[in-house]
């Protein structure tokens, strides 16, 4: 038998760029219930709880039969909601997913590659990866690098385009480097001492959070995904997803962004 792993969601509910965003349905369904039943999809998760400061999102998923817990509402981020989460909930776990409840796309195998490196004892973080393939992807700040060192953790996390190619001194062969894909994986305690950790000041700095793993001494894993999941941050992100949703599309672009 693999890790003891559950899949919490984060899903609060404000955000800016698209109002009640987890609580879209013009496809008949709330979109973090997309979500969690796309993420309960994975052979490896026990559980698949949503972590969520709004009662409105609690009460619709008790409707949808989705497990869901109520949280503070004063969360810095998404890992602080599960990890307060996690608390409340207790269990012996090896393995705590965070999976954003605006995430329909990710594939439940990919999530499976993460809960699988925890079978290394020395496992403590770990994240997912694609090739870039296309050079705008590569410079645009909106999509986030990684470098890897030789043992395949991540050495740093930008949205500025790393590795340069301006002084190289090797001819460039192959793809532009590698997107981060944000979905992370925990020990539980390594989960409860990143969010006791003050925040970094390359973190600050390029507003990434998994930076202050990185700074304060830590490693993080990075697996390769399948594919790149198309999150959710626009009005014009989600009326993609319904089309997609209503045309039965499970066609998943490697390099969207």
């Amino acid at each position: 038998m693999g890790p003891r792993s559950i899949a919490i969601l984060p899903a609060r509910l404000g955000s800016t760029r698209l109002a009640r965003k987890v609580l879209l349905a013009e496809t008949g369904l709330p979109l973090f219930v997309h979500t969690a039943r796309n993420a309960a999809r994975c052979k490896d998760l026990q559980r698949v709880v949503v972590a969520t400061d709004s009662e409105e999102v609690l009460v619709a998923a008790r409707e949808h039969g989705v497990e869901a817990c109520l949280t503070r509402s004063d969360h810095q981020s998404g890992t602080d909601r599960v990890r307060e989460a996690l608390d409340s909930l207790g269990g012996d776990w090896d393995v705590v997913l965070n999976v954003q409840a605006d995430e329909p796309d990710l594939s439940p195998e990919d999530l499976a590659t993460l809960i699988g490196a925890f079978e290394d004892p020395l496992c403590e973080a770990a994240t997912l990866s694609l090739s870039i393939e296309d050079e705008a992807d590569w410079q645009r700040s909106s999509v986030v690098k990684i470098v890897l060192d030789q043992s395949g953790s991540a050495l740093y996390f930008s949205r500025a385009p790393i590795p340069s190619r301006v002084h190289a001194r090797i001819p460039a062969q192959g793809p532009f480097g590698l997107r981060h894909i944000g979905v992370y994986a925990y020990r539980p305690e390594a989960l409860r001492r990143f969010c006791d950790l003050p925040q970094g000041r390359l973190e600050a700095m390029e507003n990434l959070e998994q930076l202050r793993w990185l700074e304060h001494g830590h490693a993080m894993r990075v697996l390769p995904a399948s594919w790149v999941p198309r999150g959710i941050d626009t009005p014009e992100d989600y009326a993609d997803f319904v089309a997609r949703h209503r045309t039965g599309s499970q066609h998943h672009d490697r390099n969207a962004t």
